[in-house]
């Protein structure tokens, strides 16, 4: 009989046991999480690539820096429930346990400006993003390229068959050009760069079908308020008149 109590005793004991591991593995897996850290080209980053699990709350600093003839674009960060970019070289997360988080660094490779060589100093520079259009293309072709100190080139954009240009849009720091006369929708073609160093501009045209233009903003609201009221007066200045002839008899 006693020998039959201990194993009862021991097989519960045993069980207890591994529930109380599992248990004990769960509690701890969602108080970490796992960062994933990819490699990159065209720089570094820090922390480098691999896969850490720091606790649940630990605060994390994310810092890229781009290698010679590259620049940096942005961080890609994702999990389970999204992606999101980050356009600084460095930012902080407070990681949360139980989520994965896979982590990136995007740089992009610089180009010179048609008939320049690229600049010796990249942080004094000014960076322009040639955006592609649908509808055309650019010359110089899209890319990143980066202008030295008193530089400038023209930008032109190219429509394919069956299509119109119709402005540049330009984003970036720094666009008021010192108080000069200046628009983000410039419509010269081509466009002469010639922006402020330090600082990173973009550049995307904008092209149209041909025969199309941009639409005419409209309130339909307030015509068809408009309609009604107009309808409204010319019924009551008609039931006015007819009352007034007919009380005239």
């Amino acid at each position: 009989m006693n020998v039959k109590k201990n194993k009862i005793f021991a097989l519960t004991l045993l069980t207890t046991l591994l529930v109380f591991a599992v248990f004990a593995v769960s509690v701890n897996a969602q108080s970490t999480a796992t960062v994933i850290v990819a490699d990159s080209v065209g720089g570094t980053t820090d922390p480098a690539a691999g896969t850490t699990t720091p606790d649940d709350g630990t605060d994390i600093t994310f810092t890229a820096t781009s290698a010679d003839g590259f620049v940096f674009s942005n961080w890609v960060v994702s999990t389970d429930a999204g992606s999101n970019t980050v356009d600084t070289p460095s930012f902080d997360i407070t990681v949360v346990g139980g989520v994965t988080y896979n982590v990136q660094a995007t740089f992009a490779q610089l180009l010179a400006v048609p008939g320049h060589t690229l600049p010796t100093n990249i942080a004094t520079a000014a960076i322009v993003i040639v955006l592609p259009g649908a509808g055309g293309t650019t010359s110089p072709a899209p890319g990143t390229y980066a202008m030295d100190s008193a530089t400038s080139f023209n930008l032109t954009a190219h429509p394919s068959s069956g299509w119109v240009f119709l402005h540049w849009v330009i984003s970036g720091p720094n666009l008021s050009h010192g108080g000069y006369p200046f628009t983000a929708t410039p419509t010269e073609n081509p466009y002469n760069v010639n922006h402020g160093y330090g600082n990173t501009y973009s550049y995307q045209p904008v092209f149209i079908p041909a025969g199309v233009t941009e639409p005419t903003p409209t309130t339909p609201e307030f015509s068809a308020i408009a309609t009604i009221a107009i309808a409204l007066v010319l019924v009551a200045t008609a039931f006015g008149t007819y009352a007034y002839r007919r009380k005239a008899k």
